[in-house]
């Protein structure tokens, strides 16, 4: 038995970029590596199935399982996920299982750390799943800046040079999945052209406040912000709090303490989840 532990991630800014090759596809953008994420159990099988159990229940967790029949065509795996958020809320879940469950079948099978990454990476871009997370979280950096889309070495990634030391996510809707907007050739385009702006924008001032700057521009000006979304970080501000979203999740980011979010929307309203920015070593444990 193998585990594997990989962080999540929230992307603040994102611009898909597409290429005949997957590891030149993905996104430039800017976002928060973060210190929860996913955890990986994996047991190999002797009759061939793979079978993917997401917290507990079994799911066909298509990327994941992308990722294990790339990495050991033929082989069977028992493969547990959990997760420290929720999945399809922008904080990089399919990504960071994908790569917990990658590692150690990589682990398992002889192959190399980077060979899980780019399996991860190619799943995601072909699966419908984060364009960048993978990149992002591989880099490891707290704010990692995508600046050229694709798995490195086609990809580059900077560091903005801060962390965050409390941040609380906050979701108040239910799922939303990238591909179902992403398949929008208009909303595409704006997206586009919006993230143009932010990146420029942020890669002139790489600070803290411009973070959330840009993150406000970018998801007013794509169209991406659902009314609840806009909403919610409308009222956040009024207190006088940051506030972004989180792509693409109906989810917030925010330097608002827990007990502040609870005061504002109501307990039971919202789920909230504490954490901070990481440079959190991915790492796999055998036995």
């Amino acid at each position: 038995m193998t585990s594997s532990f990989c962080p999540g991630h929230v992307s603040c800014v994102f611009q898909p970029i597409s290429s005949f090759d997957a590891m030149c596809s993905g996104s430039r953008g800017i976002g928060i590596r973060l210190n929860k994420g996913a955890t990986a159990t994996v047991e190999e099988r002797d009759d061939g199935v793979v079978n993917i159990f997401l917290d507990g229940s079994q799911s066909v967790a298509h990327i994941t399982r992308m990722v294990a029949e790339s990495l050991a065509p033929g082989k069977g795996f028992d493969i547990r996920i959990t997760n420290d958020l929720p999945v399809s809320q922008g904080f990089g879940m399919s990504a960071a299982g994908a790569i917990a469950a990658g590692l150690c079948i990589a682990d398992m099978t002889g192959q190399s750390r980077t060979a899980a990454f780019k399996a991860a990476h190619a799943a995601e871009v072909m699966g419908g799943g984060g364009l960048g997370d993978v990149a992002a979280v591989v880099a490891g950096s707290d704010i990692p800046v995508r600046t050229v889309a694709g798995f490195p070495p086609f990809g580059r990634v900077e560091n903005a040079d801060f962390s965050i030391d409390a941040l609380t996510l906050v979701v108040i809707g239910g799922e939303l999945r990238t591909d179902s907007v992403l398949g929008d050739p208009f909303m595409l385009r704006k997206v586009r052209e919006a993230a143009t702006e932010s990146m420029d924008s942020f890669i002139m001032d790489p600070t803290y406040d411009n973070l959330y700057a840009v993150s406000n521009a970018f998801s007013s000006k794509s169209g991406l912000e659902s009314p609840a979304v806009r909403r919610g970080m409308d009222r956040l501000k009024s207190k006088g709090y940051r506030a972004g979203m989180c792509m693409l999740g109906n989810s917030i980011f925010t330097d608002a303490p827990e007990r502040e979010v609870w005061a504002l929307f109501g307990r039971g309203h919202v789920r909230t989840f504490k954490c901070a920015s990481s440079r959190k070593e991915i790492i796999i444990h055998r036995g």
